[in-house]
Parts: structure tokens; sequence; C-alpha cells
């Protein structure tokens, strides 16, 4: 969980906005809490695709998906507004971690952990296939683990019985899927799929093996439904105490308490100090203190005053000196804010199909990238954080992504990831990044 950005809303509908809860390729989530102080996760798409036509017809379809299964096995929604000028949607905050970060950070799960996995995720689908919903998208990144079972979340292109286009997460698509026309068992395809991933690539329990095997294969008449999968599954585990529901790892259930225990007290949201705002004019900070008059800091760095410090300077210098008033030293500009250097570096066997980098919400996009890539952008030092966002597509092999903070190394990631290296369908490969790097200390010349 991170702190909100200076760009972010104080509130959406009844809830006060608190803090980022994680950032994808199509929308924030945020972590917001009513008046009556209930937590909530709320969901704004990213401004890019909002204005987009068509975009809010699809987010009602996604409200209504999710209103229509959400409860049990998905969190469930409590308030949307599709049609505001930002549109969102709140549902009931779970405390968890993505099996995809679990399994990035922490290593596949022990078999244990993925037949209980298996047992809650087909119950999940058998009660959304109930309610003629087809998810379309399961995949780790959309399973949340929690102390109490696994949820499937973002119905962002579920539809009603069939899909109509081959949208999905590839390496987690069906073959149908991919051929932009699939049902129900497409679900079960990319629920092997995920299974197999949460397993690794080395993992030897024949029973689950099987389980995998069946729901992964190539004719779609040939896979159990979900309902079967649910009973098949079951016998796999044995009935959960309370105290080990999910069945999940040390470092997993701890990342889980640590998710708790930062939603009870979110990161402060950056601010300037008391009797201050700061206002960017024209490539100058405006610094307005209450009480007083405004200060210009220049590009250079130096102070200018504002039109009435300016007059009475002028009227000073041409009454001449007065006898009784004190003489004080004038002040000594300080020097500029050195920026922050924000370094991406990308390496690796082949091209970028295409590549778009954000830096504080202001996009770049690339096609046919060569590689080794590299950039360097300078941000004129803020208070709070330097926000970032890689988005990048290739068609092989593997690469390798660093990102660098004035010199030190603040990310370094491969990919793709160990656990996915044997799935089909593996490429093209997608991958959708990003941070926030926290500047500390005052604004510059603030005088604090």
């Amino acid at each position: 969980m991170e702190q909100l950005e200076q760009s972010d809303p104080g509130s959406l509908g009844r809830y006060r906005i608190l803090a980022r809860i994680a950032v994808g390729g199509m929308a924030v989530v945020y972590l917001g809490r009513s008046r009556g102080g209930r937590a909530v996760a709320v969901k704004v798409p990213h401004a890019e695709y909002v204005r987009a036509p068509g975009f809010r017809t699809l987010f009602r379809r996604e409200v209504a998906a999710a209103t229509a299964v959400g409860g049990t096995y998905s969190p469930p929604v409590l308030d949307a507004d599709p049609d505001a000028e930002t549109p969102w949607m709140s549902t009931e905050f779970l405390a968890s971690v993505t099996l995809r970060d679990a399994v990035e950070r922490y290593g596949p799960l022990p078999t244990a952990s993925v037949r209980q996995l298996a047992a809650g995720l087909a119950e999940a689908l058998a009660a959304i296939h109930r309610a003629g919903i087809v998810h379309l998208d399961v995949k780790p990144a959309n399973v949340l683990l929690t102390a109490d079972g696994p949820r499937l979340i973002d119905f962002g292109i579920a539809a009603r019985t069939r899909s109509n286009g081959p949208a999905g997460s590839r390496g987690f698509m069906s073959p149908e899927q991919m051929d932009g026309d699939a049902g129900p068992p497409s679900d079960v395809y990319s629920l092997g799929a995920t299974l197999d991933y949460a397993c690794g690539p080395q993992h030897t329990d024949e029973k689950l093996r099987a389980l995998i095997a069946d729901c992964r294969r190539a004719s779609d008449a040939a896979r159990p439904t979900a309902a079967e999968l649910a009973r098949r599954s079951a016998s796999l585990t044995p009935y959960a105490e309370h105290s080990d529901a999910a069945r999940l790892p040390q470092p997993v259930m701890a990342a889980i308490d640590r998710q708790a225990s930062a939603a009870a007290n979110p990161p402060m949201r950056p601010s300037a100090p008391p009797g201050r705002r700061t206002l960017l004019i024209g490539g100058a900070i405006v610094l307005s203190v209450a009480g007083g008059a405004g200060a210009v800091l220049t590009g250079t760095g130096e102070e200018s005053p504002s039109e009435p410090e300016a007059e009475d300077s002028r009227k000073s210098r041409n009454a001449g000196p007065a006898a009784t008033a004190p003489t004080s030293p004038s002040p000594v500009p300080s020097p500029p804010a050195k920026p922050v250097t924000l370094e991406f570096v990308i390496t690796g066997g082949g091209p970028l199909s295409s590549l778009t980098y954000w830096v504080n919400g202001r996009p770049t996009t690339l096609k046919n990238v060569p590689l080794s890539w590299r950039r360097t952008v300078e941000v004129p030092r803020p208070r709070g954080s330097v926000d970032w966002r890689l988005r990048l597509t290739f068609p092989s092999g593997k690469v390798r992504i660093r990102v660098l903070r004035d010199g030190a190394e603040t990310t370094d990631g491969s990919y793709p990831t160990p656990a996915t290296l044997d799935f089909p369908n593996l490429y093209p490969y997608d991958v959708d990044m990003g941070g926030s790097i926290a500047i500390p200390g005052p604004l510059p010349d603030a005088g604090v």
C-alpha cells in the first residue's frame, strides 16, 4: 500500500480516499473509508481509457457482472458511479496478496496450499457460472489470497454466456478464447493454468497434476465443468480448520497481516507545510504564505519579490535611508534543488514490440525498440514522490528491467518469471509494472 499522489482524488462518492492499494494496466485501486468507518477498495479506471469511445458502456457491464456474482467468492460491490466525471466502483476491502505477487516474491506454493486453492477457486467459478457469467480473465493477478480463502476479482472483460472477441491474458487463455469464441469451459482451462503457475514447474503431486491436465485439455467438451471440478478438488483436501483456512505459507500470511495493518494505518498523503500552498506558473513555483505576500521561485532558484514588495522596495530606494531604521543583511538566495534523476534500463536478446513509460502521469510510447535500451529523465525535485510506470511487450526471449534513482537501483526484475517459463502460448509476453519513489524533505527555498 502506497501513499496518495497529489493528483489522486480526495474523495469519491461517500468515501474518503486514503491510499493506493495497487496500480494496474487499466485502473488504480484505492483504499477508501466511509463516514461510518468501513474500509473499501475503490477501483478508478485510468483517464486515458475513460476518454475512449464506448468505455463507459464496458465499465457499466463490469459493475453489473461484479454485482451479480459478488459475495462469498468475490468481494461484494458496495457502490458505483460509472457516469461520474471520474467513474468508480467500490467493493469490500480484503486484506490480501495476489497469487502472482505471492509466487513472484516467495516462490511456488506448497501442495497443500494449491489443493486448497483449487477447491476454493473451483467453488468460485461454479458460483459465477450459475449466475450466467463467464469471467474470461482467470489468472494469478486476479486471484486474491486472504486469511479465509481465495477470491476472484476483476470482471472487466466478463460476459454473459460467451465472449465476443479474443480478449484475455496470454498464457492463461484457452485455445477457443484465442479464437474469440469462449464460454464457461474457457474459465476452467484458465483455472488449470493458474493452478499450474501456483505449483511451479517442479510440482510432483500426481492427483493435482491430473486435475490440472484435465482442466487444460485442448477440447472444451473434454474438460470438467466448474461444478464437477469443485466436487473433484474437494476430495483432494480435508475440511480446513478455522486456524488454517487458507493453508498458506508463513511469509504469505505475514504479507496479508501487513496489508491489514497498512489499511488500519494508511500512509499520509504528501502535503505542503501549514499556511503554504504551491502553484506552478510558467515554470516557476509560487509559495503563498498565510498572512503575507507571495514570493516567486524562478527556474534558477532565486527568489524574486511579488508586486507589492517590489513597489515598497522602489519607494524605499527613492526616499533614501531612514535615520532610525535598522538595517539587516540581504538574504542569500538558496541554490536550486538538484532534480531527481530517474533512469530506466532494459536489456535482453531481442526487440520490444512496444514500450510505454510514464513519469508522474506523462506517457511516452515507442514501437519496435531495440535492446539494450536506456532512458534518463530528470524530474524537478518535488516533496512527496515520483510516480513511474512501464508497460511493454516482447515476442520472444527474456528481458531484464532495472529502474535507478540518482544512480541507486530501486527495481530489478527479469521476465518471463521462472514460474511461467513452461507455459504454452507464453508469447508475446506483456509486462506492466510501476512504483513510487519517496522524495523526503521540504520544498526548495520554502524556509522550513
